[in-house]
């Protein structure tokens, strides 16, 4: 038989494992919409906010805890990199003098990207600005596509050259805002 004083004790404890689990809770919820405000914060400044969020949501990595510009950037760059390509097959299966400079040039901002994962790694304010610099050339390399087929451009290759162009626009957003 458990006294009054025991039986307080007994449902203060209860009460404070509660209120240590409940707090518990609420600070992991807490973190995972700070992680969903990062994202939230980075794509409404994109061209294209809701494939940004979905980009960067679909990844595990970017809500894991800690994740940052720099996460981010690697996700958006591996994304890049695959859209881009996708643009250079597309560009094949069209064949032509002027889709095969298309796909030169895809190549060229395959290329950019890929230089662009070291400046990405690196700290520091050059870095950051080479990778908005090398960014901008391959976002510009692929939207060289749709400037030589203008009005003739399928539309699947239209679509898929946008979706580059836009993916690689996340990535000079986020080079502006490292230091």
């Amino acid at each position: 038989m458990y006294t009054k004083t025991q039986q307080k004790i007994k449902v203060i404890n209860i009460s404070m494992t509660s209120l240590f689990i409940l707090a518990t809770l609420s600070l992991s919820l807490l973190c995972d919409i700070c992680e969903a405000d990062k994202i939230s914060d980075l794509c409404i400044l994109t061209p294209n906010p809701s494939l940004c969020s979905q980009t960067l949501r679909s990844d595990p990595r970017a809500r894991a805890g800690g994740a940052d510009l720099r996460v981010f950037g690697e996700i958006i760059l591996e994304k890049s990199k695959i859209a881009t390509q996708n643009v250079t097959t597309i560009a094949k299966s069209i064949g032509g003098e002027i889709a095969n400079t298309c796909v030169e040039t895809s190549v060229d901002a395959i290329d950019k990207l890929t230089k662009c994962v070291d400046y990405l790694k690196k700290p520091g304010s050059t870095s950051a600005r080479d990778l908005y610099r090398i960014g901008s050339l391959a976002r510009d390399d692929v939207a060289s596509c749709d400037h030589l087929l203008g009005s003739r451009e399928p539309a699947e290759l239209k679509a898929t050259s946008q979706k580059a162009q836009d993916l690689i626009d996340v990535l000079v957003i986020i080079a502006n805002f490292l230091n």
